[in-house]
C-alpha cells in the first residue's frame, strides 16, 4: 500500500498519550521478528541531510535556492493526525519564536530505488526506520540538540493499524524500528510520542538514494579515520556479508557510493549498533562541515545542486513547506554548527547481544530539557568541548551509554 494511504487529511493537533516515564529499565524477553542484515541505512544520512538543508538554507543565498527546490519536496499532509502544533506562547516572553521539535527518520525501503540497495522482496512499502532521531530547536535559535533512538532499543509501543493509525492497544515487547513497518509515519511519531513524552512539531523522512546524491553534490566529503577500513563482501553461512567498503588510514576523500556504504557498514569495528552510530555521528559532523562551509554558500549553482539533491531526498509533513519553511528557515540565521549538540539515548545493553534497553532517569533528562526548552545538559556549553562519536558505547552489550557527552557538527574527530 503506498504510504498507507497517509495523503489528503487536514492537519491538526492531537494530545499526547500518556506516556511511561518510569525510573526503570525495561528487562524483557527477547523477540527477534526482524532480521538485522535488512536495515542498512543509518542516522547519518538523516541528519546531514536535514542539518545541511537547515544551515546552509538561512544564508541568504541558500535561502533563495531553498525557495527554488521547494518543489522537490515530497509532502504528506496525513501527519497532522499525530503531529503536535508548536505552542502559540513562546518559551519566553522575549523570544519571537517557539521552541521545534522534529522527528527525524531514515528508511531501508528499497521501493523505486534499484537493485543496488536489495531487492523490493527485502523491504519494500514502509521499510524500517533504521534508527531515528528527534532534533529540538531551542526557542531562541541560539542552540539545538538531536537524541538518536537505537532501531534496536526494546520498546513497548502503541499499536498501529496498517494506515497508520493507532488502536487504543500496546504492543508485546519488541523492536523500535518494527512502528513503521507496521504502520509507517504517522506509527513511528505516535511511538516517540509515547515513549518521550515530547511534542513532535514536525516530521522528515530521508532515502538511500538523496544521501548519497547530496554527497556527490557536495563534491565529496574529506574524512579521516586512525585506521584502515576493509570490509569485502562476502560469502558466509546466512548469505553475502560486507559493504565493499576499503579506505586507506589517514585523510580520504569519499564520494556518495563510498559514504553511503560507510554508514551502512555492518562488519568493521565490533559490529554493534552503538559503534555505527558512533561512526555515523562522526561522519555526519564532516557533511555538515563541508555543507556549510564557505565555498558552498558564496557559490550559487553548487549551492542549489545541493539543496536540489537534499529536496529530492525527504518527505516532510505540511507545516514544512511554502511560507511556514520560509519563516522557520529565516529564524536559524543566528544557529552556527557549534551549537548543535548530539547524543544518544542513554541505554544499556540486553543479554541477547542484539537489542538496548532505555535507562530511564537518565533519558527523561533529555525529554524533560525538549519539553521545557531548557539546556541539556543544564550547564551545557554550545562548543565543540568533546571529540564526536563519544555519545554511544563500543559494545551493544553488556556495557551501557549514558548519553551525557555529546559531539557538536564542528567537531573534526577521525572516524574509528
Amino acid at each position: 500500500m503506498p504510504d498507507g494511504g497517509q495523503v489528503g487529511l487536514s492537519r491538526r493537533s492531537h494530545a499526547l498519550a500518556e506516556s511511561p516515564l518510569s525510573d526503570e529499565i525495561y528487562h524483557l524477553p527477547m523477540r527477534s521478528d526482524v532480521p538485522r542484515h535488512r536495515r542498512p541505512l543509518r542516522i547519518a544520512a538523516a541528519v546531514a541531510s536535514v542539518t545541511a538543508l537547515l544551515l546552509t538554507a538561512t544564508s541568504w543565498a541558500g535561502f533563495a535556492a531553498v525557495k527554488g527546490v521547494e518543489g522537490n519536496l515530497a509532502v504528506d499532509t496525513s501527519l497532522g493526525r499525530q503531529l503536535v502544533a508548536a505552542s502559540a506562547a513562546p518559551s519566553s516572553s522575549s523570544e519571537p519564536n517557539t521552541p521545534e521539535n522534529i522527528l527525524v527518520v531514515g528508511t531501508d525501503t528499497r521501493t523505486g530505488q534499484g537493485r543496488a540497495y536489495g531487492t523490493t522482496v527485502d523491504s519494500s512499502g514502509y521499510g524500517h526506520s533504521d534508527t531515528a532521531f528527534l532534533l529540538h530547536i531551542s526557542a531562541d535559535r541560539k542552540s539545538a540538540f538531536a537524541v538518536s533512538i537505537p532501531r534496536d532499543s526494546w520498546v513497548v509501543r502503541p499499536g498501529c493499524r496498517a494506515d497508520g493509525t493507532t488502536d487504543g492497544t500496546l504492543t508485546p515487547p519488541g523492536r523500535f524500528n518494527t512502528a513503521f513497518a507496521v504502520g509507517g509515519r504517522n506509527c513511528v511519531i505516535a511511538a516517540v510520542k509515547y515513549l518521550t513524552g515530547v511534542p513532535v512539531n514536525h516530521f522528515v523522512e530521508v532515502n538511500f538514494l538523496g544521501f548519497e546524491a547530496i554527497v556527490n553534490a557536495l563534491g565529496g566529503v574529506d574524512i579521516c579515520t586512525t585506521h584502515a577500513i576493509s570490509d569485502p563482501v562476502r560469502r558466509t553461512s546466512t548469505g553475502f556479508v560486507g559493504s565493499g567498503l576499503e579506505l586507506p588510514k589517514g585523510n580520504v576523500h569519499v564520494n556518495g557510493t563510498q559514504a553511503l556504504a560507510l554508514v551502512r557498514a555492518r562488519h568493521i569495528g565490533d559490529g554493534s549498533d552503538l559503534s555505527r552510530i558512533d561512526r555515523q555521528h562522526q561522519f555526519m559532523s564532516a557533511v555538515i562541515r563541508q555543507a556549510t562551509s564557505a565555498g558552498l554558500i558564496t557559490d550559487p549553482v553548487k549551492l542549489y545542486d545541493v539543496l536540489s539533491k537534499v529536496a529530492q531526498s525527504l518527505t516532510v509533513d505540511a507545516g514544512l513547506t511554502g511560507d511556514a519553511l520560509q519563516e522557520f528557515l529565516l529564524s536559524l540565521q543566528g544557529l552556527k554548527p557549534s551549537a548543535i549538540r548530539f547524543y544518544t539515548v542513554p541505554n544499556v545493553g540486553r543479554s541477547d547481544h542484539a537489542t538496548v534497553e532505555w535507562v530511564r532517569p537518565a533519558a527523561q533528562l533529555m525529554w524533560t530539557a525538549m519539553i521545557k526548552d531548557t539546556a541539556y545538559p543544564a550547564k551545557a556549553k554550545a562548543t565543540a568541548s568533546s571529540s564526536a562519536g563519544t555519545t554511544s558505547t563500543k559494545s551493544a552489550s553488556p556495557a551501557s551509554t549514558d548519553g551525557s557527552s555529546p559531539s557538536t557538527a564542528s567537531d573534526a574527530t577521525c572516524i574509528s
